[in-house]
């Protein structure tokens, strides 16, 4: 009897079972060998890892036989899992990393100025490789002259905070020599993510017909000078449901728990507390029952994007030109002398207190009136 063929380089081969079709490889109807092996490095930062997937469809379009990889950070799988994009998700671990030292990759692309990241692509083995990895004194460098431009926004303040006007979806595009179009995030939500936030107003009995506006309070881990003073926040909410009737949501994670409980207390109108205890999808389930989303700029505001939600973000220390909204949002800036300044704390803020309550709660009214 003969030995039964294999066939490993089979984009849906296992090897330690069954694939996901079950069936032996000799006679297999699904054999589809792999013929350009890509993988993206995007691991810090979930809403960075998010809005890097607009790349995916220029990928494909470039790499039409690609089995794609994507390695990322443990906490940014949930944003990742069920892309129709991804043939291949990896968490960023020892076990990752010394599988794909084994392997060979027609393209690596690199997106993260992080060593470990940078020096993981600097040594694998790959036809070619865009983005950014290490020289000998291990510091970064870019991979491909294309990826100059997104190198030198990270060493010159006057070009990324006044010169540049790309988005980072083409900033990245043109790192990685993908065409532009202006693509879409890739973000697949589940109806079960949405379970949580679906059972809250049915257990709630939000009222229907009326504008569902969530405030996502947070400033996010890095920068508490995204923060939108309290104040500003009791206001709006006093616009919204006095002049416009809206249901009004509060929203955000466990950093969030105090301030979000403080504006509840305080708020003379009611105000519907979705909780700090959601899980990624769950957080996103709520916002995907919005009409409007409030935020800065963080995780929540890719989320919303992501899920074509019609969104009003506040800036002030980070640059507004680089957030693309696809023409569903707009960008409220008060263009400080200081502003933008990446700085994580300042005992001033005064570019966000710029931004008043009135100019935001305008914005939205203008959002809704739109079809």
């Amino acid at each position: 009897m003969a030995d039964p063929i294999v066939k490993p380089d089979c984009r849906y081969f296992r090897g330690d079972k069954p694939c996901r079709f079950g069936y032996p490889c000799d006679d297999c109807l699904r054999y589809d060998p792999i013929r350009q092996k890509v993988l993206v490095i995007k691991a810090r930062a979930q809403g960075d890892v998010l809005r890097t997937t607009p790349l995916l469809p220029g990928l494909k379009r470039k790499y039409p036989r690609s089995f794609l990889t994507w390695l990322t950070d443990a906490d940014s799988l949930p944003l990742l899992e069920n892309n129709p994009a991804i043939d291949r998700l990896l968490a960023l671990d020892l076990e990752s990393v010394l599988t794909l030292e084994v392997e060979r990759f027609e393209a690596v692309i690199c997106l993260d100025k992080e060593p470990g990241l940078a020096g993981l692509a600097t040594r694998l083995e790959a036809g070619q490789k865009f983005g950014f990895g290490l020289n000998p004194e291990g510091n970064f460098i870019p991979f491909n002259a294309a990826a100059e431009y997104a190198y030198r926004l990270g060493l010159d303040d006057e070009l990324k905070f006044r010169l540049n006007s790309k988005t980072y979806q083409q900033i990245a595009a043109e790192a990685a020599e993908v065409d532009y179009r202006r693509d879409e995030y890739v973000f697949s939500l589940k109806e079960e993510a949405k379970e949580r936030a679906a059972a809250f107003f049915r257990r709630r009995r939000i009222p229907r017909g009326r504008p569902a506006v969530g405030l996502n309070t947070g400033a996010g881990s890095k920068f508490e000078t995204k923060q939108w003073p309290e104040e500003h926040f009791l206001k709006l909410v006093r616009l919204l449901q006095r002049q416009m009737r809206a249901t009004v949501f509060l929203l955000g994670g466990p950093r969030e728990a105090a301030f979000n409980a403080r504006l509840e207390k305080r708020s003379l109108t009611p105000l519907y507390h979705t909780g700090t205890d959601n899980t990624l999808l769950e957080f996103a389930g709520f916002l995907s029952l919005m009409d409007v989303v409030v935020c800065s700029d963080t995780l929540a505001m890719h989320l919303a994007i992501a899920l074509k939600k019609k969104t009003v973000v506040l800036f002030g220390p980070t640059c507004p030109q680089e957030i693309d909204l696809y023409d569903r949002g707009v960008k409220l800036f008060s263009g400080a002398d200081c502003a933008p300044c990446y700085q994580q704390t300042c005992s001033d803020k005064k570019c966000l207190k710029a931004v008043s309550p009135e100019q935001v709660f305008q914005t939205i009214q203008s959002l809704l009136a739109k079809p």
